[in-house]
């Protein structure tokens, strides 16, 4: 059963462009698993909001990390994105979960291919860097697509890793993904475990790329970013 935790807002920054990262105090009884994500409550909001005071938002940081839980997002004009960019740091916040089932596996023993579009990075930073820290040996490839370089949330943690990891890849494409990239920037295909996440088209034409190239789909996670408001 999920339950509800009363926290506080210790953290506020950038990481690209119109896209925010929050830091919340990470409750002590608060477990999840790389890839899950919360939902997010503001107990009075300062701007009204027609979807009301809470959001759905994936936990970018490791489940390691004993200290904080970190969520990034676009930062839209909504009233709810409008009071998190004004609220003082200290602030009550009121998170439930964890949800979701876009986990990785413990330690998969076979190549690994991420493939995010935008914010949907999210998850994926948090799978990745659990796996590094934890020492996993299987070989993980991530594909990350983005408008521009200004628009790539976490891009130079992510190059840091890539460097200080052998293990892990990272491929940056500024536009859309096609069937034509993907097939030369991958290897190892055999039994790999795929996860897919971003906007829903994007999923949904990734998602078809990859059965068409043979991927068998019981091997493909798939997971939709259906708003940014």
């Amino acid at each position: 059963m999920n339950r509800v935790y009363n926290t506080t807002l210790i953290g506020r920054r950038k990481v690209a462009a119109n896209t925010l990262e929050i830091s919340i105090k990470r409750p002590t009884d608060f477990l999840f698993e790389p890839g899950q994500y919360i939902q997010l409550k503001i107990p009075k909001l300062s701007y009204s909001d027609y979807d009301g005071a809470s959001r759905v938002l994936s936990i970018a940081s490791s489940p390691l990390d004993e200290e904080s839980i970190s969520l990034a997002f676009r930062d839209t004009n909504s009233g709810f994105k409008r009071t998190i960019r004004e609220l003082p740091m200290n602030s009550q916040i009121i998170i439930e979960g964890p949800h979701g089932f876009l986990v990785l596996p413990e330690d998969p023993g076979c190549s690994v291919f991420f493939i995010a579009g935008g914010i949907g990075i999210t998850p994926y930073l948090s799978m990745i860097q659990y796996a590094l820290e934890r020492g996993f040996t299987s070989s993980m490839t991530l594909i990350y697509a983005n408008r521009d370089k200004e628009s790539a949330a976490y891009l130079d943690q992510l190059q840091t890793l890539a460097k200080r990891y052998s293990s892990f890849s990272l491929k940056t494409v500024f536009g859309k993904i096609d069937e034509l990239y993907i097939q030369q920037n991958i290897n190892s295909t055999e039994g790999a475990k795929w996860f897919v996440a971003g906007p829903p088209a994007m999923v949904s034409h990734v998602h078809g790329t990859l059965v068409s190239l043979g991927i068998d789909d019981a091997n493909i996670c798939l997971e939709e970013f259906t708003g940014y408001e």
